[in-house]
């Protein structure tokens, strides 16, 4: 069995060398070798793409919007300031930073959350991308030693009414 095995075996990584040593034609080298190619697709696609294209535009020309999401919560930015799944230590970690920075920043809000395996702290309720980095820039120059972990992410934000 063993020596029927290893025939099969030292047979396919000779067909795989031999493989290997001739050069395979990728799909470009097809389609630049000369040879008239045609692309055909629904007009629904075609449709649909140039939707996404136009939209696409827009978007780069208009502030975010703020998108509400149910619960009277809306889609906006947070400035993650810690995040670790240390079972032993994540917990009092993030609770002892939320602390420190709503000492220094009581006009941001804090959130230490656990959403497995992580513990998480967030800063602020953010519209733009804009306010979240200028609020990260501001965390980076009041604490250094939390600048590694600073990074501005996108979270169901809580707005006064």
């Amino acid at each position: 069995m063993r020596a029927y095995f290893l025939i099969i075996c030292l047979t396919l990584m000779s067909a795989l060398s031999l493989e290997a040593q001739q050069p395979a034609m990728t799909i470009i080298d097809h389609i630049t070798s000369g040879t008239d190619n045609t692309v055909t697709q629904p007009d629904a696609l075609l449709k649909r793409l140039v939707t996404i294209v136009e939209e696409t535009e827009e978007e780069t020309h208009q502030e975010e919007p703020s998108r509400q999401l149910p619960g009277g919560r809306q889609a906006g930015y947070r400035v993650q300031v810690f995040s670790d799944n240390n079972v032993r230590t994540a917990k009092a970690e993030a609770t002892s930073k939320q602390r420190v920075i709503s000492a220094r920043f009581p006009q941001y809000q804090t959130y230490v959350r656990y959403t497995s395996p992580y513990w998480r702290l967030k800063v602020g309720d953010f519209r733009t991308q804009q306010e979240a980095n200028a609020a990260a820039e501001e965390l980076r120059k009041a604490f250094p030693a939390y600048s590694k972990e600073i990074r501005v992410v996108r979270d169901r934000i809580s707005l006064p009414d």
